[in-house]
């Protein structure tokens, strides 16, 4: 994506991607006491940062996320994995809760926090991830780019044949 011409553009994206970043950190959190969670949330993080690739350009969030966002999917997959296989450590059964209460937070009273926030944080990376990787392949595919030599060794199948050519002309497998 390249980055908008339109600086009004450019500066309400930017103010609306914080707003929605902020929406999803609430959806995050009132997840464990009322509908929400970690999925709806990492969908509504991962827009943000695809609106946020209309108004600066595709490089531009990448320079943003600074990891790759299959990446950040599997430290999200390693997070969730490790929040509800910890139990089985100390002889509880797969996906057991643990809660902790700490009292007298500064500035927040009384916090509860347990272990369904931890798989949760783990859902909404995954979700990020894979939404973002997605769309920003989609949108280099569109533009012609294709795979860069590390993307094609990481993600595609030795048999395969691209798509594009280096030029980005399209041709026939046949």
């Amino acid at each position: 994506m390249r980055e908008a011409s339109s600086y009004i553009f450019r500066s309400i994206v930017r103010f609306v991607f914080f707003l929605i970043m902020i929406f999803a950190i609430y959806l995050f959190l009132r997840g464990h006491n009322a509908p929400g969670g970690g999925f709806i949330a990492g969908l509504a993080a991962a827009i943000s940062l695809i609106l946020l690739s209309l108004a600066i350009g595709l490089d531009g969030v990448l320079r943003i996320l600074r990891i790759d966002p299959v990446s950040l999917a599997a430290i999200g997959v390693a997070l969730s994995l490790a929040s509800s296989a910890a139990p089985m450590f100390v002889g509880k059964p797969f996906l057991t809760q643990s809660d902790w209460h700490l009292h007298d937070v500064p500035l927040l009273g009384e916090l509860h926090i347990g272990t369904p926030l931890v798989f949760d944080l783990g859902v909404l990376l995954v979700v990020i991830g894979i939404s973002c990787k997605i769309i920003f392949i989609l949108t280099r595919s569109m533009r012609g780019e294709g795979l860069d030599d590390d993307e094609l060794r990481k993600y595609s199948s030795p048999v395969e044949l691209a798509i594009e050519k280096d030029q980005g002309e399209v041709y026939d497998a046949d």
